[in-house]
């Protein structure tokens, strides 16, 4: 196998990485709007949610960690959402669960789940940063 051919495989895992990672800055944004909702609607929820949130976006923001160290934040949060909202008498977890898939498919999807205000609030203030550097 040529030097090249590695690189060029690197290079490919890399691209898929930071794919995944723009996604898990959507599907951050879908989880924080829904901890809102949740918290407008009066639905008590653990303080781990907000600390997994946090980290999170952290994470996202700092560039400097894995998908999979994301994800595992994102999931967590996903679960507790779940299980505080689908206790309550009038809850929403398809809406937000399908929002959620969506949220991953990543194109067109992106754009219509960025329509939502209290979505698009939250991904912006979590979006990944590009290179800042003048020179």
């Amino acid at each position: 196998m040529s030097s090249e051919t590695v690189a060029s495989g690197e290079n490919d895992v890399v691209s898929h990485e930071v794919e995944v990672l723009r996604l898990y800055g959507l599907r951050w944004s879908v989880l924080a709007a829904w901890r809102d909702a949740l918290s407008f609607r009066h639905v008590s929820l653990s303080s781990l949610v907000d600390h997994e949130l946090d980290s999170a976006r952290v994470k996202l923001a700092s560039g400097c960690f894995s998908a999979c160290a994301v994800g595992c934040h994102l999931s967590a949060v996903e679960g507790a959402l779940t299980s505080a909202d689908s206790s309550t008498q009038h809850n929403w977890v398809d809406f937000w669960l399908d929002l959620l898939a969506q949220s991953m498919s990543g194109g067109a999807e992106t754009e219509r789940i960025l329509k939502i205000p209290a979505v698009k609030a939250h991904y912006l203030s979590c979006a990944i940063a590009g290179c800042a550097c003048t020179s």
